[in-house]
């Protein structure tokens, strides 16, 4: 007896920690923490950063090459040095600027600027994948605090099991046995209640992680989750992936990049002009002189135009890879949506399952059960396995609705939008 009374106390100590412990949490919003993800999260910073350092390569794309000043002197003695100027018979001063054949720099400018684009379309898909991490490590916090508060109630009422047994053993109605099967039971919830605290740690540690936060911070408790029926079909989320999916945003700036580089890599069999302005200060006459020069650079010498073929080639093949790359991502990307959306559908069905029928079933198979054993018309052992099948129902039921929220989750990433926006243009 003082053994069923110490798993008695341990219970009820236990049952009272866990019920303080989420009456005093603060709620945790999942709002919230996806604000925080993107203002904080390393990775994102470090992408924001990309993205601005790629914008920056357009107004270097647009500067000509910057300008040369020198002198030059000309039959200077040696006995002059180290003053070049004096004796010196000439002293010629020049500005020279090397000046792109037109076109050649806004082809340039095209491809920074499609460049940045694509870094940026980069950036967003980052972004949605972080988001999608988060929610699904936040959905499974949800469930593991589901499992704690099932963990909970179901030592409520093994409690009451343990009572039973013990009043029916007293009566002569029961067996000792059984009065050891349902302090077996309990411990063995108390039990997992400790592994379920110690699962919990660990999700809050991954949220903490994405959140740039210390891995050990406290978070708060995840609220009930609100589930509704989806009710799109592929074809709709599948032209909306194809619209707002970043990954295919990016690819196709990549291949108007690769098409603009092309533009002006052919552009580079055209000369550049170099111009030079010289003034000549003579030292043997008051008769200074003004020169200018103008000259071209020729890209179809035998020996250099190989480059510019090259470069050329090089080109092409990137544009073509490029639209290879785009279609095989159009693939994968119808892929994604229609597994998401099977897995939306199948979970939620699941739910219903669980919440409709699964469960009052098994609720109901225990009631039954119990008050058979308190007539005497049956065993514990049956009462035992009841229970289990309720307890087993109950945790499917939440694994179901985490398992369906994460697939919202996975939805959202591959389509490119929130379920809010999916809802509002899936119409």
């Amino acid at each position: 007896m003082l053994r069923v009374n110490r798993i008695l106390f341990i219970a009820l100590s236990f049952i009272g920690a866990i019920t303080l412990q989420a009456q005093v949490s603060p709620t945790l919003s999942l709002d919230d923490l996806v604000a925080e993800a993107l203002r904080n999260n390393p990775q994102l910073r470090s992408a924001r950063n990309e993205t601005a350092a790629a914008r920056t390569k357009t107004s270097q794309a647009t500067s000509w090459d910057a300008p040369q000043v020198g002198v030059e002197f000309y039959q200077t003695p040696i006995q002059s040095f180290p003053n070049p100027i004096k004796n010196g018979m000439e002293t010629d001063y020049f500005v020279q600027q090397m000046i792109p054949f037109p076109g050649k720099i806004s082809a340039m400018s095209e491809a920074a600027d499609n460049n940045a684009g694509m870094v940026d379309q980069e950036y967003k898909a980052l972004e949605r994948r972080i988001i999608r991490d988060l929610k699904s490590a936040y959905f499974e916090l949800f469930h593991v605090q589901m499992k704690i508060q099932v963990n909970s109630e179901n030592l409520e009422l093994m409690k009451k099991f343990t009572e039973i047994t013990r009043k029916q053993y007293e009566v002569g109605m029961g067996q000792q046995a059984d009065i050891l099967r349902a302090q077996t039971e309990l411990s063995t919830l108390i039990n997992e209640g400790v592994n379920l605290l110690k699962e919990k740690k660990v999700v809050e540690s991954m949220i903490n992680t994405t959140l740039s936060r210390p891995a050990n911070a406290s978070l708060g408790h995840v609220p009930d989750v609100e589930y509704t029926a989806p009710d799109w079909t592929f074809e709709q989320l599948h032209q909306l992936a194809l619209e707002n999916r970043p990954e295919l945003k990016g690819m196709n700036f990549s291949i108007d990049m690769n098409k603009a580089e092309l533009s002006g890599s052919k552009r580079e069999y055209y000369p550049d002009i170099m111009a030079r302005v010289m003034y000549k200060n003579m030292s043997d006459t008051k008769n200074d002189f003004w020169a200018a020069m103008v000259g071209i650079n020729i890209p179809l010498a035998f020996w250099s135009s190989g480059k510019y073929t090259a470069k050329v080639e090089e080109n092409e093949l990137n544009v073509r890879k490029s639209e290879d790359d785009l279609a095989s991502m159009q693939n994968m990307v119808s892929f994604e949506v229609q597994d998401a959306l099977v897995k939306v559908q199948s979970n939620y069905n699941l739910v219903l399952l669980y919440k409709n029928t699964t469960i009052p079933q098994a609720d109901q198979t225990l009631q039954a059960t119990l008050s058979a054993y308190q007539t005497g018309k049956t065993e514990f052992l049956m009462v035992i396995d009841a229970f289990r099948m309720q307890l087993m129902t109950k945790l499917d039921f939440h694994m179901a609705v985490m398992n369906y929220m994460a697939s919202q989750a996975q939805l959202e990433q591959a389509v490119g939008l929130d379920i809010a926006q999916i809802s509002e243009r899936a119409r």
